[in-house]
């Protein structure tokens, strides 16, 4: 089929029968990992974040358990340890995959288990390891994964494989998250982790303070910073309600970890523009929000660039980078008290696609799909239209061959072979018109993975 487009816009409908409770959307409550409400820390469990790989797809982690000092709440020295979950890539959950785990040496009671988060984001998958029936007393036990493919030839074999990397981690670091009983307490913990560099020499010593009684010192702020990419048709800016998301995750996250010192001004949102969000607090001394450091520069400088990116990119990031730091009031002067800086660039993930020889890079033609997916009724009972809007960009080159073409001649999706049975109808829309043409999908030859 061949239409013609100048600067309209088409919807493009793609519509999948629900199969059962499994078709049901995952709702997006909970964008970061573990995708549900639960207490991080402070706790006594975690994963040594040194991994020991024995072979045969083999993967060991330690458990460390040390109650903190001072704390006397129930996830320090009452939980249990029942259940551990793993931040797992979604193509590792296939039919029957061999997966096992033991317990110093012993098989688990309940064998792990792939699980698709109802209130995760679309396409989040967690392995989980259950009725573990370990606790406080179990520091240096040694739980064991042996992942594998199916009888089919499907599945994950390595930790590359396995894990979803938390932002600015190469491939194969691992995300935990330790539940109890009561699915109360949920410390994370990042397992297979490199091994930092040197950390830099000390600062210099402050001078000797003056008689008068000292200053409060300055302002200590976060800030999460939105770079979009020179070609940006589709523009993601910061809203209102991301700007108080973030503020409120943030300054929750600093009061837990601050609530033995007192910050002397509680964390606010100072600032939000359509690139930066600003949280301002401030300590009652240097010495005071230094105690932080580890911490935030080890685990809260990744979770708080998770509440832009989640676990993984959105499509909707492609080609933007964003950065969250910690600076005082002025982004361009240092922290006397704390620093930190961490940064991802979101990139679309590689595929060998389409089967031929042409030009793909992206906008080298004045028409691009908005990768913002809608979804609607069906024009089926029980099915469900996920809806692309195809729209008219400037092309990078407009001169090229490409950047010439006024004509669409065809749409082609990589798409799942094994799910052809579930598109029942692919429709379109033209822009301003309320009737949608529906037209029976069109499958390329079997392996080829392609929707026409």
């Amino acid at each position: 089929m061949t239409s013609r487009m100048t600067s309209s816009l088409a919807f493009l409908a793609l519509t999948l029968l629900a199969v059962g409770a499994s078709a049901q959307p995952q709702s997006g409550l909970y964008t970061n990992f573990p995708f549900c409400k639960c207490i991080k820390t402070p706790t006594a469990y975690r994963l040594s974040p040194t991994v020991k790989s024995v072979g045969s797809s083999t993967y060991c982690f330690t458990l460390n358990v040390n109650v903190p000092a001072g704390c006397n709440n129930y996830c320090c020295n009452k939980a249990d340890l029942k259940k551990i979950e793993i931040n797992a890539f979604q193509a590792c959950d296939v039919f029957s995959p061999p997966v096992k785990a033991t317990i110093n040496g012993v098989p688990t009671k309940v064998a792990p288990a792939f699980t698709t988060p109802k209130d995760g984001p679309v396409g989040s998958a967690t392995l989980v390891l259950t009725q573990l029936g370990l606790g406080l007393a179990s520091d240096g036990a040694e739980i064991c994964i042996t992942l594998g493919l199916n009888k089919n030839g499907k599945g994950c074999t390595t930790l590359e494989e396995l894990c979803v990397p938390p932002a600015g981690m190469p491939a194969g670091v691992c995300t935990a998250a330790l539940f109890d009983s009561q699915n109360d307490c949920c410390p994370l913990s990042q397992a297979n982790v490199p091994s930092p560099p040197p950390p830099s020499p000390p600062p210099p010593s402050p001078p000797p303070p003056s008689p008068h009684p000292p200053s409060p010192p300055p302002p200590v702020c976060v800030y999460l910073t939105l770079v979009p990419p020179a070609n940006d048709p589709f523009q993601y800016r910061f809203d209102a309600a991301t700007c108080d998301d973030a503020a409120t995750a943030i300054s929750q996250d600093i009061e837990l970890l601050a609530e033995d010192l007192q910050a002397r001004v509680p964390f606010t949102l100072t600032e939000c523009t359509e690139t930066s969000i600003k949280v301002c607090g401030e300590f009652f001394s240097n010495e005071d929000g230094a105690l932080l450091e580890p911490d935030i520069q080890n685990i809260y400088l990744d979770q708080w660039l998770q509440i832009i990116t989640g676990a993984q990119c959105p499509a909707f990031l492609a080609g933007y980078t964003i950065v969250v730091s910690i600076a005082s009031a002025n982004p361009d002067v240092p922290s006397a008290c704390l620093s930190g800086v961490l940064s991802t660039g979101c990139s679309p993930e590689t595929v060998l696609f389409p089967k031929c020889e042409c030009t793909t890079t992206p906008y080298n033609m004045p028409f691009a799909v908005n990768p913002v997916i809608t979804t609607t009724p069906g024009r089926k009972t029980g099915s469900t239209a996920y809806c692309f809007k195809l729209a008219s960009v400037t092309p990078s080159n407009p001169s090229s061959f490409c950047g010439k073409t006024t004509t669409i001649n065809k749409l082609e999706f990589f798409a799942d072979d094994t799910k052809r049975r579930k598109v029942t109808g692919v429709g379109l829309k033209p822009a301003g018109s309320a009737t949608t043409t529906w037209r029976d999908p069109i499958w390329d030859t079997p392996g080829q993975n392609t929707l026409r």
